[in-house]
């Protein structure tokens, strides 16, 4: 789980807000490469089972079947390309409750221009290992 940040003026004020929300590219295990043959990138994967989100101890209340981005093995990086943004509720220890807003990919893109400080988005050099190839 992470964090999508950015900075808009898309309110009724026109002023400058910071705006965060929860976010899944990808799942740290079970990373794989394309297992198409010819195929360079596996763009947008959608989970096979159905997942509940765990945040600072919490648990999503409701299951969700999200799409991650995949990898390209082509030496590009794949990101979201289309998103939206939902309300999540989590149910946390002593019945306490919480709602976040959560990035949803709809669809992801493989492309070269790759943001160098998060390791996150570039593709395994070997497909057995979970080292990333800058």
């Amino acid at each position: 789980m992470g964090f999508s940040t950015r900075v808009t003026n898309r309110n009724q004020q026109c002023e400058m807000v910071k705006q965060t929300r929860l976010c899944m590219i990808r799942p740290c295990e079970n990373e794989e490469s394309s297992d198409k043959k010819g195929k360079k990138c596996i763009r947008t994967k959608k989970s096979v089972r159905a997942v509940r989100y765990e945040y600072k101890n919490c648990t999503s209340v409701q299951m969700y079947r999200p799409r991650y981005c995949g990898l390209c093995s082509d030496g590009r990086c794949c990101t979201p390309h289309s998103t939206k943004t939902i309300q999540v509720e989590f149910r946390c220890p002593q019945g306490k409750a919480l709602k976040k807003p959560m990035m949803l990919i709809n669809t992801c893109v493989c492309h070269s221009n790759c943001p160098q400080s998060n390791v996150v988005f570039f593709q395994p050099s070997d497909p057995a290992s979970s080292e990333a190839k800058i």
